[in-house]
């Protein structure tokens, strides 16, 4: 009993028992010429999910492409076949699709880059099974 307790404690100092969080780091934010296309961003994120993670239901006011550096990551998009990012090769949700990105018992590393709606929030979150923003 008390080395279960001790166990226990140990594990939780060592941050084991701790959440484990997706690193999203955004790379670059830069405004597109409003003759090109106005009141649009290009953004560039560095995403790093651990193993048995999940960036839940969302959607985004852009379009979204991805570059997958390493591990590998299951992207469902609702109504089209999910993409299985493994280094090397890429992705496409298209503008304001709503999708996840799930990883199993590898993490992964992608790059992202998205035209973005300029003054929207990067990711709109969704409730799946409800229907909702």
């Amino acid at each position: 009993m008390i080395f279960g307790i001790a166990l226990a404690f140990y594990t939780t100092l060592n941050g084991q028992n701790q959440p484990k969080e997706i690193k999203i780091e955004n790379l670059l934010s830069e405004s597109l010429a409003k003759e090109f296309t106005p009141d649009r961003e290009v953004r560039i994120d560095l995403v790093e999910f651990p193993p048995e993670t999940a960036l839940g239901w969302h959607w985004h006011p852009g379009e979204e492409f991805h570059y997958y550096l390493e591990g590998e990551v299951e992207i469902q998009i609702e109504g089209q076949p999910s993409i299985i990012g493994k280094p090397g090769t890429v992705g496409h949700v298209p503008f304001k699709v709503r999708h996840q990105a799930v990883t199993h018992d590898k993490g992964a590393k992608v790059l992202v880059f998205r035209v973005h709606t300029k003054d929207e929030p990067w990711k709109h979150d969704y409730d799946h099974h409800n229907n909702k923003k």
